[in-house]
């Protein structure tokens, strides 16, 4: 069963990674999208699981936001 585009994270599109550094008013350069994709890594490690949703990155980057520029 294919994965909801709109409930989970594609850490490879840079649209999707600019939205989240944008909505938390970051900028949106190769840096910090790798950065996010750096986190999005780890998160999903800790959690055990393949995607994340929109809501646990979120989450995630709200308790890192000092690691954006």
């Amino acid at each position: 069963m294919p994965l909801s585009d709109n409930k989970y994270v594609s850490f490879s599109e840079d649209h999707e990674l600019n939205y989240h550094l944008k909505k938390w008013g970051k900028k949106q350069s190769k840096a910090n999208r790798d950065q996010l994709v750096k986190l999005g890594s780890e998160l999903k490690k800790k959690l055990g699981v393949k995607h994340l949703q929109h809501t646990e990155i979120d989450a995630e980057i709200e308790k890192n936001l000092s690691l954006f520029e």
